[in-house]
């Protein structure tokens, strides 16, 4: 009988030892997932309030999204009619080169003359900034109509002179003068004193300078952009292009191009620029091709109101 009572005995204490180890153990495991929810959640926190480069770029792009959307669905009565007004005068020098042959062979046999020459433009621009949007009250895009005119002359120390293909007559170059007009769209910036992108179209009157029956004057039209880029509030660089189309008469046929390009510093409203120059003129008619390409540095002044 005791040896019996001795065993439960002994099997209870067994029991109960092994209960207490067990909820110990439980306890130790419940420790352990605080301390691992404890620094997980820290992490959390932290890593949701560290600074990255990353993610400040994409905040300020967000930003900068917001500021767009904003000034795109703003009041557009509040858009105030700001006329704008520019002045330019320019002055150049270069060489002029002309070439005279027979268009089926003319780049075999022709004749060449160079000759130095002085150049001086005036133009004028004007802008009817912000007048549709404050007129109407109605949202617009952001593109601003102007009007342009424009007129040049190539003048040389003195008369050059060049024989004819056809009939061996001697005909004199002359001075010319060209004059442009026409309409310009500002497609991106807001005013003419910032980055722009601008397009243009009009007409056009030459004075070509060529003592030659039907080919004295001419006249057509021209189309082209304007570009300006600041690189800081007071450095920047422009440029303008034309390509000009004469209208051909029962004799001559042609075409020509324009393009300027330099850099420039401003000042509060004058913009003070240098750069380079280049137009050709082609014209052609049967038996005779008459070729011209003035290039050279320019060095213009700009005054804003």
């Amino acid at each position: 009988m005791n040896s019996y009572l001795n065993q439960y005995l002994r099997g209870l204490l067994l029991v109960l030892a092994s209960s207490g180890f067990g909820a110990l153990s439980l306890q130790a495991q419940g420790k352990r997932v605080k301390v691992v929810t404890y620094i997980d959640d820290v992490q959390d926190e932290r890593r949701s309030t560290r600074w990255t480069l990353t993610e400040w770029l994409r905040i300020k792009e967000r930003m900068k999204m917001m500021d767009v959307w904003l000034a795109m669905f703003s009041d557009p009565a509040k858009d105030k009619f700001a006329p704008e007004l520019s002045l330019t005068y320019s002055r150049a020098g270069g060489m002029s080169q002309f070439s005279l042959g027979v268009p089926e062979i003319f780049n075999e046999e022709q004749q060449e003359i160079d000759s130095r020459h002085l150049m001086e433009s005036g133009r004028v621009q004007f802008w009817f900034t912000n007048l549709v949007s404050a007129s109407t009250g109605l949202r617009t895009l952001d593109i601003d109509l102007g009007l342009e005119g424009q007129l040049s002359k190539r003048s040389f120390t003195h008369d050059q002179e060049m024989v004819s293909p056809v009939d061996a007559s001697v005909f004199s170059l002359q001075e010319n003068k060209l004059t442009t007009a026409g309409i310009n769209l500002r497609l991106f910036g807001a005013n003419s004193q910032d980055s722009t992108l601008v397009a243009k179209a009009g007409k056009f009157e030459l004075d070509t300078g060529y003592d030659l029956e039907g080919l004295r004057k001419s006249e057509g039209q021209y189309v082209g952009g304007e570009m300006a880029l600041y690189f800081m509030k007071w450095l920047g660089a422009e440029g303008h292009y034309l390509q000009l189309k004469p209208q051909g008469n029962a004799v001559w046929k042609g075409k020509g191009s324009q393009a300027e390009y330099g850099g420039f510093l401003e000042i509060y409203n004058f913009r003070i620029g240098y750069g380079s120059y280049r137009r050709d003129w082609s014209f052609e008619s049967e038996g005779t091709r008459l070729d011209s390409s003035e290039k050279g540095n320019a060095f213009f002044m700009r005054l804003y109101f």
